[in-house]
């Protein structure tokens, strides 16, 4: 497969997501009783999307009004096609008539996955060309925009957001994720969750509190 290098300079990563439960050392398995941090469980009630299984990409508008294409890391390649789609997609007038809130130049990043055939096993089973589809918008390098204006980007750009799966506890969580599901896209399995608090909120070390889960976590085998 065509693989094209994109070289992305002065953009946030996209930052790592715990599991929500420490991991048996031998088999993988997560362990439910062991929460990985306990500010978790001080948290009711939290935003719950599905995961879905293909590779990071990020869509960058410049102040200056140009954009750039990437993926997780500065130095990641992505497929041709991926990268002709977003060019076709993502053009610089369009993101820059969505996200300049009356016209003021800002940077903004949009984080999403690339999926569909070819992107990750069975990525053909959520649909049958590559796309991408939203999970995060990132304003002025500091500012995560609210699950709300996430979905009013998306339908104002024509694309998809990944699908919301509802207002959560941690038990609903678990109880989702332990088990295969359909995933609301194609005829796909649901990989998992994402879950993040309803106002975004930073640990003591000032790394964001977001959390995913599984559902090839609750099964052994090395991750």
């Amino acid at each position: 497969m065509n693989r094209i290098q994109t070289e992305v300079t002065g953009f946030a990563e996209y930052h790592k997501i715990d599991t929500l439960f420490e991991r048996d050392k031998e088999t993988f398995v997560v362990n439910p009783s062991k929460i990985k941090s306990p500010v978790l469980q001080t948290i009711s009630r939290w935003h719950v999307t599905e995961k879905i299984d293909g590779t990071n990409v990020r869509v960058m508008l410049h102040p200056e009004g140009n954009v750039q294409f990437g993926g997780r890391s500065n130095n990641a390649q992505l497929p041709g096609d991926l990268v002709q789609y977003l060019i076709n997609k993502f053009p610089a007038d369009l993101l820059r008539q969505v996200l300049w809130v009356d016209g003021t130049p800002v940077e903004v990043v949009l984080y999403g996955e690339g999926y569909g055939p070819g992107i990750q096993k069975g990525g053909g089973l959520y649909r049958s060309d590559k796309a991408f589809i939203l999970f995060d918008v990132l304003v002025a390098s500091k500012w995560w925009m609210e699950k709300d204006t996430v979905y009013e980007i998306a339908a104002k750009l024509g694309i998809e957001a990944v699908p919301y799966l509802g207002l959560w506890s941690l038990g609903d969580i678990v109880d989702y994720a332990a088990t295969q599901r359909p995933s609301a896209i194609g005829s796909a399995m649901a990989e998992g969750i994402v879950a993040r608090p309803i106002e975004t909120l930073f640990d003591r070390r000032g790394e964001r509190v977001i959390i995913k889960l599984k559902t090839k976590d609750f099964v052994a085998g090395k991750r």
